[in-house]
């Protein structure tokens, strides 16, 4: 039963190929084809080439924008910014790192929060324990220390 389906199938496509053949022989109908090709190549070329120059915009907005962070950050890096301290250069570059690893982040957003807060917490314990331990160690040197007679 296949073989016969096959058969008639090839068949068929045989006929459809020589009338194709036939009607190609004919210049009307070949100019005709031809422009009708051309024109759906240019009209796809052209919408190709319009969706390219959306995402080429797009891309090099973003990557000034990009470049614009990057040298700010590196002048602040240097001392060269309006920066009121140091310390609000060391948070946005703090920010910058961490939107960056949410971003670039192989796990889901839970499991990103999840490790985020705990890490935090790490960190908020080890300086709570070094500020402790450095207090202590401190302390002592500071209260055997003779006194200058400056004293108010």
């Amino acid at each position: 039963m296949r073989d016969v389906r096959r058969q008639n199938s090839v068949k068929d496509w045989v006929r459809v190929a020589a009338k194709l053949g036939l009607l190609f022989t004919e210049p009307n109908v070949r100019k005709a084809v031809s422009d009708r090709v051309r024109d759906t190549v240019e009209d796809l070329s052209g919408r190709v080439s319009s969706k390219y120059d959306e995402v080429s915009d797009t891309v090099s907005s973003k990557y000034e924008d990009a470049v614009d962070r990057m040298e700010a950050a590196a002048d602040a890096l240097r001392g060269d910014s309006k920066w009121p301290s140091h310390l609000t250069g060391f948070l946005l570059g703090l920010g910058i790192g961490a939107g960056l690893g949410i971003l670039l982040a192989p796990a889901s957003g839970r499991e990103t929060r999840e490790s985020v807060r705990d890490k935090v917490g790490d960190l908020k314990d080890r300086v709570f324990e070094s500020a402790a331990s450095a207090t202590g160690r401190f302390r002592p040197s500071v209260t055997s220390m003779p006194s200058t007679g400056t004293g108010v």
